[in-house]
């Protein structure tokens, strides 16, 4: 069955906000819980994972922008090969002020389907869990490498697990201690008791941040961070088809965890070099060339530019001026798709300025525009035969 837009699943137009996102959200949310819907509980969890999906992609701005310019394709890096999972929602925040004291939200909790609401870039449910930083770089390439693809060798500022320390940011990764305020369990909980009923909020211990140890002394290599930063050379994979100011994310390369957690992104924006010759628009290439007069008249065959070199563009006899023709096949491929597009060549005629009277006297008899001269000097229309 085919997954349905995500503006179509929240019922919300491609222009909507933030806010109207958020609200389109909460709305079907509470209309598709399956507290609500017990007779049908199976149909309501899907219909709610659905929600959430289109939830997840159309509140984070960079994730609805390469939705709207890639589709599905855009997004799909950032779910696991079955597609999105609770794992991958990072909006449990939102969930608990909608579900509030429900159980629904406990109970994914429960499950390790999602994190927890306060935490930061991990599940920290029995056992701590970081998520290392992300990096953004931007990298700039001719335009002929939208065709063509190309492999470019990025030198990114990232961090690595210090080794000294293990990445524990304690001296020598053993002078740790228990947390003292959450004993070893690296969360807290607090209630929050509203009317008749209770809250519990689960958040990330605030003096052991979630690994539930505490630093005695700290490393003196990486002062306690468990990380040091350094410049790693790095070679991207650019397809071809990609459009300018497109955004690659190559999960796990950004920067380093503490042990037992995650690696962050990298995030690779590709920026196409202006080609003076040509003009991109989507698949199609732009460009124009100027043609002697005699082409124009009797045909002929010019070369012009294209996006990864130059191509013969056959002009016919009659050609008028600021006319197009099409290369077929000779513009840009669609990301990850087949075919490519097509350049336009906007054709330009150059008329001779300056004529000899013998010369604008046969092309007044020529084309009609004028009387016949009295002598006709020996020659060409266009010179004197050698």
């Amino acid at each position: 069955m085919a997954k349905r837009d995500y503006y179509e699943v929240l019922g919300v137009p491609r222009t909507a906000t933030t806010d109207e996102v958020k609200s389109a959200y909460r709305k079907l949310a509470r209309q598709h819980h399956p507290d609500v819907n017990r007779g049908d509980t199976k149909a309501a969890e899907e219909k709610f994972k659905d929600l959430s999906e289109a939830y997840e992609v159309l509140l984070d701005p960079e994730k609805r922008r390469r939705y709207d310019q890639l589709g599905f394709g855009g997004v799909e890096s950032d779910f696991g090969p079955g597609g999105f999972s609770w794992q991958n929602f990072t909006h449990a925040s939102d969930l608990e002020d909608l579900l509030g004291n429900s159980g629904l939200l406990e109970q994914l909790l429960r499950q390790g389907f999602v994190t927890d609401p306060f935490s930061v870039g991990g599940n920290r449910r029995g056992g701590a869990s970081f998520r290392g930083s992300d990096v953004e770089v931007s990298i700039r390439l001719p335009l002929a490498t939208a065709v063509t693809g190309a492999e470019p060798t990025l030198d990114v500022p990232t961090s690595d697990t210090c080794q000294a320390c293990r990445g524990t940011g304690a001296k020598d990764g053993k002078e740790l201690e228990t947390c003292p305020q959450c004993d070893g369990r690296g969360q807290v909980r607090r209630a929050t008791s509203r009317g008749y009923s209770q809250m519990i909020t689960i958040s990330e211990c605030p003096t052991c941040h979630g690994t539930g140890k505490r630093i005695r002394i700290e490393c003196p290599v990486c002062e306690g961070a468990g990380t040091v930063r350094h410049t790693r050379h790095l070679k991207v994979a650019v397809p071809p088809g990609m459009d300018d100011g497109a955004v690659l994310r190559l999960t796990g390369q950004g920067g380093a965890a503490p042990p037992g957690g995650k690696a962050g992104d990298l995030y690779v924006q590709v920026v196409f070099e202006p080609d003076a010759r040509l003009r991109r628009e989507g698949r199609d290439g732009y460009t124009e060339t100027t043609v002697a007069l005699p082409i124009a008249l009797f045909g002929g065959e010019v070369r012009v530019p294209t996006v990864t070199g130059e191509a013969l563009l056959k002009i016919p006899g009659g050609t008028q001026p600021e006319s197009q023709f099409r290369l077929r096949g000779e513009g840009f491929p669609v990301f990850r798709g087949g075919s490519r597009g097509d350049v336009i060549v906007l054709v330009h005629v150059e008329v001779p300025k300056n004529l000899a009277a013998h010369q604008r006297d046969l092309l007044k008899e020529a084309l009609g525009t004028g009387a016949a001269p009295t002598a006709r000097p020996k020659g060409s229309l266009f010179g004197r035969r050698g």
